[in-house]
């Protein structure tokens, strides 16, 4: 694998290795009470972005990984992985995600919670719709934290108790740790900017993992070419 500047290739090596091995295993999805009738290479894709991404968000604040969880099962750090994938998919640049003024609020139920409920959660059981993972919700967590897939589903994946779960535990944070959670997860520019090129890499690194894989299989049929040949 060539080495690009903008991507870690040590990173995107190991997790296409942890992808290969889990995305068509049966046994992989039954840890979480899933039945998966369809894997393709668009799970492949989306378990490679997905982990990478979440390896990033470790490298950027590796001190998360050690602030315990929101929900049984749940790391915190998951939780503001997902975050800080989804909130540029919702928020407007104008009003923006908006996480730390609906923990302030201490009322989740108001309009200033809705991009955060939104993002955290789909509201819904993966158990509900196992066999079309990839199209009905999000594979960040069965790829990611399979854990976290069973602590969805405990709560009927119910956005309001994952969000109030989440400020839980972030309220729980020491001020440093809150800090720069917020530095990830709010609404300043350098927030939005880190956000989007966390983003940007992960799929950057889907692209260099096709390109090497086409590149690989290239090799291959030409390798098989001269030995049919004799060449």
């Amino acid at each position: 694998m060539k080495s690009d500047a903008q991507v870690n290739m040590k990173s995107l090596a190991e997790v296409a290795d942890s992808c290969q091995e889990d995305v068509p295993s049966k046994k992989y999805y039954q840890q979480m009470l899933l039945d998966i009738s369809r894997i393709d290479n668009e799970n492949l894709n989306e378990c490679i972005y997905s982990r990478y991404h979440y390896s990033l968000i470790l490298d950027k604040l590796p001190e998360l990984a050690s602030t315990g969880e929101i929900l049984p099962g749940y790391p915190g750090s998951v939780a503001v992985g997902r975050l800080a994938n989804n909130f540029n998919n919702y928020e407007n640049p104008h009003y923006g995600s908006k996480l730390l003024d609906c923990i302030i609020a201490k009322n989740i139920s108001g309009d200033v919670c809705n991009k955060s409920k939104l993002s955290i959660s789909d509201g819904q059981k993966y158990r509900s719709y196992s066999a079309l993972i990839s199209s009905w919700l999000s594979s960040y967590l069965p790829y990611v934290c399979p854990s976290c897939v069973m602590a969805n589903d405990e709560v009927s994946g119910s956005r309001e108790a994952i969000l109030k779960a989440f400020i839980q535990w972030f309220i729980k944070l020491d001020k440093p740790q809150r800090r720069e959670v917020i530095s990830l997860l709010g609404d300043e520019d350098e927030a939005r900017v880190l956000r989007q090129s966390l983003k940007n890499e992960s799929q950057k690194a889907v692209g260099e993992y096709q390109e090497t894989r086409a590149r690989v299989w290239q090799q291959e049929q030409e390798r098989r070419r001269r030995e049919l040949l004799g060449n």
